[in-house]
């Protein structure tokens, strides 16, 4: 028979592998996306009476050819809505990822610098808009783009699709519509 701290500390430990298994599988999985050649980002603004313009979005996936199945993709469904941040990265960030957090597994380039307050520059190792860090508990990796945080930051030489190895360009507008496209260098 056990003891009631040996239960507890069995339990723990049983509890403490499963979510250990569990972030192996999601790093895994992030790791083997399928990869994409190019995104084709299609945001519509819709009004909303309590929050403004709100997009709502549709992406089309071009991956790079396989043996087999499908090598493009259309998705709906990215939306968000509130105030106090930049909704149109929020979307674009959950567009990249969905589709491209297997960027985030290889190199980053480290392309960004910046100035603080006593005019000292600082080299930081990734763009403004990806993020690293790891689970105290489970030791495991999280790395994401980030949202609200401003669609120039994934723009030019020193923006998050340059870090990753693509390239990202703003190609549409009108009134209620923006277009963007984002296309890897490989």
């Amino acid at each position: 028979m056990f003891t009631p701290e040996e239960l507890k500390a069995r339990r723990e430990a049983r509890k403490a592998a499963r979510n250990l298994a569990k972030e192996n599988a999601r790093m895994e999985s992030e790791k083997n996306q399928r990869p994409v050649k190019s995104l084709t980002i299609s945001i519509e603004w819709c009004k909303s009476y309590m929050w403004g313009n709100n997009p709502h979005t549709q992406v089309d996936v071009y991956y790079y050819p396989q043996k087999s199945g499908n090598n493009f993709e259309r998705r709906d469904g990215f939306t968000c809505s509130g105030c106090g941040y930049d909704k149109e990265s929020t979307v674009i960030a959950d567009i990249f990822n969905t589709f491209l957090r297997y960027k985030l597994w290889g190199k980053v380039k480290k392309v960004h610098t910046s100035w603080n307050d006593k005019g000292t520059k600082k080299i930081h190792t990734t763009p403004y808009g990806i993020s690293f860090y790891v689970n105290k508990e489970t030791g495991a990796d999280h790395r994401s783009y980030s949202g609200g945080v401003g669609t120039s930051c994934y723009t030019g030489d020193s923006g998050v699709a340059a870090a990753i190895g693509g390239k990202f360009e703003h190609i549409a507008s009108g009134k209620k519509f923006d277009v963007y496209k984002y296309t890897d260098n490989a």
